[in-house]
């Protein structure tokens, strides 16, 4: 431990007194088993199954710091202490410590009374006026919340008879299938993967953010009618892990800003999820489980330590990702892979590696993170507008130039992906609205799906498609739409009410005019894709050009018949359709692949076992002869 608190003790006359203030953070990570060779120090080592690792990271910093690597050793209160007492000497306050709820970290826990419905923190053995605060890691108990909700079902109350389930696999399941029905859809990130991660998905914690999010919890009331409760639920659990995993002063949403920069809707949601945590039961449980109780621990250290770090001087807001484990396991994974991919390394590769990790270009100072210190100014995320033309407005039938008048419809085949400029100049301008009897002709449902959950889905998607084109072409042509922090809550248009729903001020709600060339955009690109592609598993076309320049093909199809609208607008919207359209085609096929793998086990396992065939008896003392091992020469 000395020779790694090195690093720091040089560090510490250049480090700023606010952000000297640091948390232990520790974690195991398995090891070959195999007995290896220690050449440095000429002794062999093994075999150990765990190398116990502990880190020292800035709390109002971007420092981080490995300190401590032992094999097949559990953190004793001794080895606490004895860190701490350490670090204080130096200089680094000690304001927390971090671990996962492994069973050894709990007896800890116990060990120096530490506990969710007691004391969540100790007395500091260098300075009797600071405590030191524990905390779960968060991005762990997510983990488990999620399973414990797939696998269980969340609960609300501690009585007999708890009724059905407010959140369960069932209603997840139902929703990641309505939103994948179609190609526009209201969540393009959830997917079967969410509701049945198994194995090594079930560690990535990616997918439990995304599945307990808030724009899952939008979701569920337009897909269902009932399920006011569930969406509440979820919403409240998003919102505390957004304060609970914020990394910067400002975040795109206020509750993911620092701890203190939107301090009264930040307590809130943290009360509100103590209070779900407190009332929440899964399966037939009637106790809470370690994740709820690690949850409440990291809450209300949470609140303590912010109440106490707000005497400090310079402290302005609290990171509180930096208080997860997010620095060790990316410690483990450089490990892992910076000098060779190795995912389970001996002890002796375990120490090299980290001794080349930490001779880096500045051996005498403690190793950064990717996470930016409050001192840092935010980086613009501007860019250079394109050069092009200005943009070109005119009045709505110097919009249209019809594509589809003229000859009819069924005339579109595969060979015909392109009117001829003489077709255009004679067409005649068409009906404002898309017809609905061209969308059935050319083999798309009106609103692109069947049902009637699927429509308002498919509704919703294409209207957020429309925003998006709108909000990056805004510069070249501002009357496609408007920013929803530009438009009062009465001038919000009904069939915009998603858009709405999920904007915190910056979406963008498509006018009237280009959503009905949008939609009109779409009989086009239907047009161009029908009968194309290669074939399903059913025999059916999957409706998707392979032919070289697709995209441009589009492009210059949708520039003839609407020449007055700019062409890097259309040339975003080819663009973006056929990506669309290209994901939605790859998910299909992957589902058909999975079915074929399923129909396959389902005949391996109905298929009869094979009677033994009853031979000589040379024949079957041969085969015992080789089933004991035996050699023929």
């Amino acid at each position: 431990m000395a020779q790694f608190l090195q690093f720091l003790q040089v560090a510490a006359a250049e480090t700023a007194p606010l952000a000297k203030n640091c948390a232990i953070l520790f974690d195991e990570m398995s090891v070959d088993t195999r007995l290896c060779y220690d050449q440095q120090r000429d002794v062999i080592v093994g075999p150990h199954k765990q190398a116990q690792v502990i880190m020292v990271r800035s709390i109002c910093g971007a420092w981080k710091q490995p300190v401590y690597v032992a094999f097949d050793t559990a953190i004793s209160p001794e080895i606490l202490m004895q860190l701490i007492l350490s670090l204080e000497e130096m200089g680094y306050p000690v304001r927390a410590v971090v671990s996962d709820m492994g069973s050894k970290n709990v007896g800890l826990w116990r060990a120096l009374g530490v506990s969710y419905d007691g004391e969540t923190s100790i007395a500091n053995p260098a300075a009797a006026d600071r405590r030191v605060w524990f905390f779960a890691d968060v991005p762990h108990c997510l983990k488990n919340l999620r399973n414990h909700i797939l696998d269980d079902g969340l609960y609300l109350g501690c009585g007999g008879d708890r009724g059905d389930p407010v959140v369960d696999s069932d209603l997840m399941e139902e929703l990641a299938r309505e939103v994948s029905a179609t190609e526009f859809t209201v969540n393009r990130k959830l997917t079967a993967l969410h509701v049945h991660a198994a194995k090594g998905d079930r560690q990535r914690v990616y997918l439990a953010a995304q599945l307990l999010s808030e724009t899952v919890a939008k979701s569920i009331p337009e897909v269902f009618e009932g399920q006011e409760k569930a969406a509440e639920v979820i919403n409240i659990i998003d919102s505390g892990f957004d304060v609970l995993n914020s990394r910067r002063r400002y975040a795109d949403k206020p509750l993911r800003c620092g701890l203190g920069v939107h301090l009264t809707e930040q307590l809130a949601a943290l009360r509100k999820l103590e209070e779900l945590l407190l009332t929440a039961r899964f399966g037939s449980r009637k106790t809470l489980l370690p994740f709820q109780q690690g949850f409440l621990l990291s809450i209300r250290s949470t609140l303590a330590l912010y109440k106490e770090m707000e005497k400090v001087d310079g402290f302005q807001f609290l990171q509180t990702a930096l208080l997860n484990q997010d620095a060790l396991e990316s410690l483990f994974s450089s490990v892992r892979t910076k000098f060779g991919s190795n995912l389970n390394p001996t002890p002796t590769e375990l120490l090299y590696r980290l001794r080349l990790l930490l001779i880096g270009a500045s051996p005498a100072a403690a190793r950064q993170t990717s996470v930016r210190p409050a001192s840092l100014p935010e980086e613009g995320l501007l860019s250079a507008a394109r050069a092009g033309r200005p943009p070109q407005c005119g009045t709505e039938d110097e919009f249209v130039v019809p594509i589809f008048s003229g000859y009819d419809a069924t005339t579109i085949s595969s060979t015909t992906i392109a009117p001829s400029v003489d077709q255009l100049s004679a067409a005649t301008p068409p009906e404002p609205a898309v017809p609905v009897e061209l969308l059935e002709e050319i083999g798309v449902p009106p609103n692109g799906a069947e049902t009637e959950t699927s429509q308002a889905i498919s509704e919703y998607g294409m209207q957020y498609a429309a925003g998006f084109v709108a909000a990056k072409r805004a510069k070249v042509d501002p009357t496609l739409g408007t920013r929803t922090c530009d438009m009062a809550e009465e001038d919000v248009p009904s069939g915009a009410r998603w858009i709405y729903l999920l904007s915190r001020g910056h979406l963008t709600v498509p006018s009237e005019q280009w959503l009905e060339n949008f939609k009109e955009f779409e009989v086009v690109f239907c047009a161009i894709h029908r009968g194309q592609g290669m074939a399903r598993r059913n025999g059916t076309l999957d409706q998707l050009s392979r032919a070289p320049g697709v995209v441009k093909t589009l492009s210059d199809t949708l520039c003839l018949r609407w020449p007055r609208l700019d062409e890097r607008v259309i040339s975003l919207y080819a663009r973006l359709r056929t990506f669309i359209r290209l994901r939605h085609v790859a998910k299909v096929r992957r589902g058909d692949h999975l079915a074929a793998l399923a129909e396959a086990a389902a005949r391996r396992s109905e298929k009869p076992t094979p009677t033994p065939v009853v031979g000589t008896r040379r024949q079957f003392v041969k085969a015992r002869q080789f089933a004991r091992g035996a050699v023929y020469l």
